[in-house]
């Protein structure tokens, strides 16, 4: 039998140097400080039990179905082209993308469908884009007049249009935890792109020690933006910041291809945001990612599962597609292959943060509703062996991985091989009873030099899914 997921296995394991290799690369950064404020490091603690999440990348890019951002930015990347009849010329391509603010108009906003979908799907927690690179502020911030709140927008007067604000309230009304996703650069503002200088690349286009008082506007702009989402939208438990280039020029670490690139100090005062940022909303936890030390309580990689326990608070952000926007006959991941990889994130002591992008009519594609469905319904047989457990090392390849009770009392194996027994080591001289979870039938154990062997019934293994048997002291 060769299902989809034995098959991501195998290639797992022929690929397992490379990506090793690519682990050490993608991690690279200033070393994992533990939050001291008791408060943060509480909420660290329930957000490690969370283990799956949702994110939202959205904007008025969604009309053009093209990747978010990116393509304003004057660097040549295959992944975020130009298309030529959004403009002839780069100057005409980012003044037509500015435009689609004049027409971004979702008028089948509806995210309490979001919120009730996400709940059933088993999330528990969510991180929307209340602005992303370009600067387009999905909230009504009075900073600045590119905003889906400005009469320059279509969808301004509608009662919805606050879009972010929504999103929180829906999400936080069926229990699931709120993140605001803010990225640190802004390609919009003139205090980051000044207009008097054209963009070079993703960086800042002028040197903020021979200009300090028009970075320190930008520094101000960026604050006084972050208070806003921490002042007028509830209670937030998440600041997820992205735009890893603007940080402390201490920071680079010239082993990470794209941080070579950063020659200019762009410190924007982390702590006095952090600290602003925690008076409104106690306990916050502040995700600078990439950028490491004591503002990046959780670190993120990005589009890949690490192979191992990194020994930090981890998550990986991983689109539900192909794109983090939502494009044009997008082609989502199977069902199986999501619940392998939160399988594989969570046996490895990390969560799952999967990005759904919502159309440019405010709906998401029906192919998204169907696999947060399906992955619910294997979640409500299984999520005992994900909810708050913590991850177990073996050397097994018949499973995928296993986890553990923080008391240590049940074991879970994740698996979908019938041919041969699933092994782990085993502490205890009692030999442990063992059930497939959804099932009654007692399976057979046998326990053998410190090794606990479990025998799964063929008629238990449906093609393509994957089992978990619990493993009781």
């Amino acid at each position: 039998m060769c299902t989809l997921v034995t098959l991501v296995r195998m290639l797992r394991n022929l690929l397992a140097p490379f990506l090793i290799t690519c682990s050490i690369q993608v991690f690279a950064q200033a070393p994992y400080v533990a939050p001291t404020d008791t408060a943060v490091a509480a909420k660290l603690e329930q957000w490690k039990e969370l283990k799956f999440g949702l994110l939202m990348h959205w904007g008025p890019y969604s009309q053009w179905g093209v990747v978010e951002s990116w393509s304003i930015c004057p660097e040549d990347e295959d992944w975020c082209k130009r298309k030529p009849e959004h403009g002839a010329t780069y100057n005409e391509y980012v003044k037509n993308y500015e435009a689609l603010q004049t027409t971004f108009d979702p008028v089948k906003f509806n995210p309490d469908k979001w919120a009730r979908a996400a709940k059933d799907a088993g999330m528990k927690y969510v991180v929307f884009t209340t602005k992303h690179h370009d600067g387009f502020c999905m909230f009504d911030t009075k900073l600045t007049d590119y905003k889906v709140t400005s009469p320059n927008c279509p969808f301004h007067d509608d009662p919805r249009a606050n879009l972010a604000k929504g999103v929180f309230d829906a999400f936080r009304n069926e229990g699931l935890w709120t993140g605001a996703y803010f990225s640190k650069p802004d390609w919009h503002s003139p205090y980051y792109w000044w207009p008097y200088f054209p963009p070079k690349d993703r960086n800042v286009n002028y040197l903020p020690t021979r200009y300090p008082e028009r970075w320190q506007q930008f520094k101000d702009f960026t604050s006084g933006q972050i208070e806003e989402l921490m002042t007028g939208y509830g209670p937030m438990d998440i600041l997820w910041l992205d735009g890893g280039q603007v940080r402390p020029l201490n920071t680079i670490d010239t082993n990470v291809s794209w941080q070579k690139a950063i020659l200019i100090d762009q410190n924007i005062d982390m702590a006095s945001i952090a600290a602003m940022a925690r008076k409104h909303q106690p306990g916050l936890l502040v995700v600078d990612r990439t950028v490491g030390g004591e503002y990046e309580n959780y670190v993120t990689p990005e589009g890949h599962v690490p192979d191992a326990d990194l020994g930090v608070p981890w998550e990986t952000c991983m689109p539900m597609g192909t794109s983090w926007s939502w494009v044009p006959n997008e082609k989502y991941k199977s069902t199986d292959e999501i619940i392998l990889t939160l399988v594989n994130v969570v046996s490895r002591g990390g969560s799952l943060l999967l990005n759904v992008a919502p159309g440019p009519d405010g709906q998401l594609d029906s192919t998204a509703y169907v696999r947060l469905k399906e992955v619910g319904e294997w979640l409500k047989v299984n999520g005992e062996a994900i909810y708050g457990k913590r991850p177990v090392t073996t050397s097994d390849d018949v499973i995928y991985g296993a986890t553990t009770s923080n008391t240590g009392d049940a074991t879970y194996l994740f698996g979908d091989d019938y041919r041969r027994g699933w092994s782990i080591p085993w502490s205890s001289k009692a030999k442990p009873r063992a059930r497939a979870l959804g099932q009654s039938e007692k399976l057979k154990v046998e326990l053998k030099n410190g090794v606990v062997t479990v025998w799964v019934p063929r008629e238990f293994i449906i093609e393509g899914d994957i089992l978990v048997v619990k493993l009781t002291r």
